[in-house]
């Protein structure tokens, strides 16, 4: 008689005798009811998580365009955006002019009768590989202006033009020079010394013999002269006129002749020349554009997150319900709907500038009204959105206008204490803590496979011992009908 039993005191012997004895797959009926528990549970956790994640890629979207809405506001935040100016100049062949965030505008009168020049002296000519002192050292004594005199070395072995010209070079001295081919015959090399522009950069340059200690001597060094009493061109002054005022520069790069500006020199004016500043309202209402996209580019955004129907990828119907979306909205339409807190004239919002909202929520700009009250009143626009401050910190006190307070509000949203920082920590944590959950039902689920295991192990035991007994009684009788038939 064969028997077929199940042990049931280890997980591999139970496993491995499963069905053994009843011939049903007990071992997979085990693991489909645990299975069947697993599945709606896990499913429910791991809803919640891909909730969160999606949570968290919303709340990352609208900080993403809350955050372009604070850099439109920023550009209009302080005084000194509104005080570009575009310049027109009548005679630009005699120089340029570039307008700072301090020109006014208004108009100029701009004289140029003289440049600002350098002092150029030159060498008489030189044979080509002429060595200069029969190639024993030299010096050679510079005097810049009113300043002490200098000394520069000349090697013994480097006296060559070229020589020369790179220890000049190389000295830092405030003159700097440079060989020139005349294309003379016999003597088709000088070398040309240029100082620095203005009167006071004049100088002077010789050249002299060492004495036996190396010091320099009062002989001059054959063949080396710079032209000191008659340079090839004398160093001056720019002579300019600006409103009547003469201004004399010892650069050709002139600051502050008019407040906030900087002429370069290139020519003599032919007369009197006429530059004309005036405002440049272009770039404001490039600015303010910008803001009305950056709040639509926002309310947009936070029409797709909180949308149930949405079918945007990553983003879409992430914010259902969240009260996050409201925070936000009620922000940014406080920001572009109220009132500055600085109010001059008749001017009290941005609605004033020709900004309005239609039906659907949608800014736009009505920039034949914002023309109008530039041209008008484009002092009270500046009070307006800045209160004439100038970059207020974000956590100033001081009436900052509308732009500038606007700029608070939306660096405190902004802020890890803010809103959407505090959102994202908060679903990070629920999916840390959805993730545990996750590691309980495993370990849950786990101790119940093995508990059904154990038990379906029994009974296949049981039903097992069963079938022997039935097969070995079935034996036994076929025997003795056996044996009674055979009689």
């Amino acid at each position: 008689m064969t028997t077929t039993t199940a042990t049931t005191g280890t997980t591999t012997n139970t496993i491995s005798a499963l069905g053994a004895g009843s011939g049903v797959d007990v071992k997979a009926l085990a693991q489909n009811l645990v299975n069947a528990e697993r599945t709606p549970a896990k499913s429910v956790i791991d809803g919640k998580i891909s909730k969160s994640q999606g949570a968290i890629s919303g709340i990352a979207s609208v900080n993403f365009v809350v955050n372009a809405l604070k850099t439109a506001f920023a550009e209009l935040q302080n005084q000194s955006t509104f005080n570009s100016s575009i310049p027109s100049n009548s005679q630009p062949g005699a120089f340029s002019i570039a307008a700072g965030s301090t020109t006014s505008p208004g108009s100029h009168s701009i004289a140029v009768t003289q440049l600002a020049t350098a002092q150029r002296s030159m060498s008489p000519g030189i044979p080509t590989g002429f060595q200069f002192n029969g190639n024993a050292a030299f010096s050679l004594s510079l005097t810049v202006g009113s300043g002490a005199p200098q000394t520069i070395a000349i090697a013994a072995g480097a006296t060559r033009a070229a020589d020369v010209v790179a220890a000049i070079n190389q000295s830092s001295s405030g003159v700097t020079a440079q060989m020139v081919n005349t294309g003379d015959l016999f003597n088709p090399y000088r070398i040309v010394v240029t100082g620095a522009t203005g009167d006071k950069n004049g100088f002077s340059l010789a050249a002299f013999t060492n004495d036996a200690d190396g010091a320099p001597t009062t002989t001059p060094v054959d063949g080396l002269s710079f032209g000191a009493t008659n340079p090839a061109q004398g160093a001056g002054n720019a002579l300019i006129n600006v409103d009547g005022v003469p201004i004399s520069a010892s650069r050709n790069q002139v600051d502050g002749a008019i407040q906030g500006t900087v002429l370069d020199l290139t020519g003599i004016t032919n007369g009197t020349a006429t530059v004309q500043f005036t405002r440049d309202t272009g770039g404001i209402k490039t600015k303010l554009q910008a803001l009305v996209s950056a709040y639509n580019d926002v309310n947009t955004q936070l029409n797709v997150v909180s949308d149930p129907k949405s079918g945007v990828p990553t983003y879409g119907a992430t914010l259902v319900g969240n009260s996050l979306v409201n925070t936000v909205r009620n922000q940014i339409r406080n920001m572009v709907f109220g009132s500055s807190n600085a109010l001059p004239g008749g001017l009290t919002a941005l609605r004033d500038l020709g900004i309005s909202v239609n039906s659907t929520g949608v800014l736009s700009l009505d920039t034949t009204k914002l023309d109008t009250v530039l041209s008008t009143r484009f002092d009270n626009v500046v009070t307006l959105l800045t209160n004439n401050q100038e970059k207020l910190g974000s956590y100033s006190a001081t009436a900052a206008g509308l732009a500038g307070e606007s700029v608070r509000a939306l660096t405190k949203l902004l802020a890890t204490s803010g809103s959407l920082a505090v959102q994202t920590a908060n679903q990070t944590t629920h999916i840390a803590n959805y993730n545990k959950d996750l590691v309980k039902l495993e370990d849950r689920m786990t101790q119940l496979l093995a508990r059904y295991t154990k038990q379906f192990g029994a009974m296949d035991a049981l039903v097992g011992r069963s079938n022997s007994l039935r097969t070995s009684l079935t034996s036994s009788f076929d025997g003795m009908m056996a044996m009674y038939t055979k009689n």
